[in-house]
């Protein structure tokens, strides 16, 4: 029986109705797009209906501020550390009053080391007494 099926080729010889495939396929695909066409209306229509039923916005809502309350995040962290450091480092290398009721001065930090090294700092700036009453 197998030598039978082996002279006769080893396979069935009738195609397949390629016509009849096509009309199936077809046939699906105008299906599938009647079903999204449909899905799509009962969609805006249970969406126009959700529309009607909220109630209209709070006339409040056109006035709150813009910003959200304190603590508010970073929009430019990297930035903001720059400005920072370049601040700092503008403080540590000019000279300024920092006091100048009490006479207290910022020099550059490179002229105070050198003083300090050099021992010309002989006096002690008074401290305040927390004690002492106005």
């Amino acid at each position: 029986m197998a030598a039978e099926r082996q002279a006769q080729g080893g396979y069935e010889k009738r195609d397949t109705e390629v016509r009849k495939l096509a009309w199936l396929l077809a046939v699906l695909l105008a299906a599938l797009l009647g079903v999204l066409a449909l899905m799509k209306v009962l969609f805006d229509h249970f969406a126009e209906l959700e529309d009607r039923r909220q109630p209209p916005p709070s006339t409040l809502a056109g006035t709150r501020s813009v910003l959200p309350p304190e603590p508010r995040l970073q929009n430019t962290p990297f930035d903001d550390l720059k400005r920072l450091r370049a601040e700092e480092d503008w403080l540590l290398n000019s000279y300024g009053w920092v006091d100048r009721s009490g006479g207290i001065v910022r020099i550059p930090i490179e002229r105070a080391l050198d003083i300090a090294g050099k021992g010309g700092v002989t006096e002690e700036a008074p401290r305040p007494n927390p004690e002492a009453k106005p």
